[in-house]
């Protein structure tokens, strides 16, 4: 459960940086700043490109999910087996709520650095 919450921590901690970087681009293109901007650019869509393949299904949900729901059963086959497979179920769904969360959000970020990028270099 440890991993899974560091992992999430760490996702949403690269997110914000990616943000407040955005942000510093924007003031660098407001004050004409272009060459800088164009930097901090450039620096972002690398940081785009290692995120998104670093998000893929924490599979840290799952097992925890497994583990809570064969824990919480009774009998091995009538509680226990059933359970972890509805715990892993609610495990999946889980991990794909939050990386949604976390692509929906990331792909925002992607769409205005394309409009900056677009307004520095119009060709």
């Amino acid at each position: 459960m440890g991993n899974f919450i560091d992992t999430a921590a760490d996702f949403e901690h690269r997110l914000g940086e990616l943000s407040a970087t955005l942000f510093r681009v924007e003031s660098h293109v407001r004050r004409k700043e272009f060459r800088a901007a164009t930097a901090l650019l450039e620096t972002m869509l690398d940081e785009f490109e290692q995120l998104s393949k670093d998000m893929e299904l924490p599979l840290e949900t799952v097992v925890v999910g497994a583990q809570l729901g064969f824990f919480s059963g009774g009998s091995l086959i009538r509680g226990r087996i059933p359970g972890a497979l509805l715990g892993a179920t609610a495990g999946w769904l889980y991990g794909q709520h939050m990386l949604q969360k976390h692509r929906l959000f990331l792909n925002e970020l992607l769409s205005r650095v394309e409009e900056i990028h677009k307004e520095l270099h119009p060709s």
